[in-house]
């Protein structure tokens, strides 16, 4: 693996602490797919790479796993968490419960500028069918939408849920050019109601709408 590539893809190391640095750089990797589940993170290989010493590598390393990025095994080190299918409708029906209930709260709070500000996501999705932009503007979407709940730990939690969920939904739903159409149209239809108000008819739709996305898992996960 060329851990030099995908740090050369991560923010400028300036401003961060060595374990920080490594943390993101190992952290990017999996969550776009390049560190795939069930592949072994050797330390002396990362330190080498990275120009790091063991320290900070382990330590990322153990951050990793609080995420449930990582699995580290005693005596046999440390490779990129594979889950299950079970584990990852798991972390959808989380995210619907954590998301509606933020919904629920954010939009009595929403004003015409976090709909124009949804509207333009909107736009931009219809104009890019690439999946890493389409992955980027559906998670910008989503964080807009239940910003005005100002919950920091429940968007905390969301970035976890996301960060483990989309290298598993990466090939299906966002390259996909008809389960594309699909989410925008229901985005659209959310947007709509959150603008109307209607609190209920916002969380129907968004419950229905990640759960949707939940069907589409790939089969080969077991």
């Amino acid at each position: 693996m060329d851990y030099k590539a995908l740090a050369a893809n991560v923010e400028n190391r300036e401003g961060f602490g060595t374990q920080e640095w490594v943390y993101r750089v190992l952290r990017a990797g999996i969550v776009n797919g390049a560190l795939p589940g069930g592949m072994q993170l050797k330390q002396d290989e990362i330190s080498a790479a990275l120009n790091v010493s063991h320290i900070p590598v382990r330590e990322a390393l153990r951050q990793l796993e609080a995420q449930q990025l990582v699995t580290i095994h005693a005596n046999r080190g440390a490779t990129v968490t594979e889950l299950s299918r079970e584990i990852l409708i798991n972390f959808m029906q989380v995210r619907a419960a954590i998301s509606t209930a933020m919904l629920a709260i954010a939009v009595p709070h929403m004003a015409d500028e976090d709909f124009a500000a949804l509207e333009a996501i909107l736009a931009e999705q219809r104009k890019t069918s690439d999946t890493m932009p389409t992955e980027s503007l559906n998670i910008r979407f989503h964080e807009l939408l239940t910003a005005k709940a100002n919950n920091p730990i429940a968007d905390m939690m969301m970035e976890l849920i996301q960060a483990n969920i989309n290298r598993y939904l990466r090939t299906g739903f966002y390259s996909d050019a008809a389960d594309r159409e699909h989410s925008i149209v229901e985005h659209e239809r959310i947007l709509e109601a959150c603008k109307a108000g209607d609190v209920d008819l916002a969380v129907k739709l968004l419950q229905s709408h990640i759960m949707d996305a939940a069907a589409l898992i790939p089969e080969t996960v077991q």
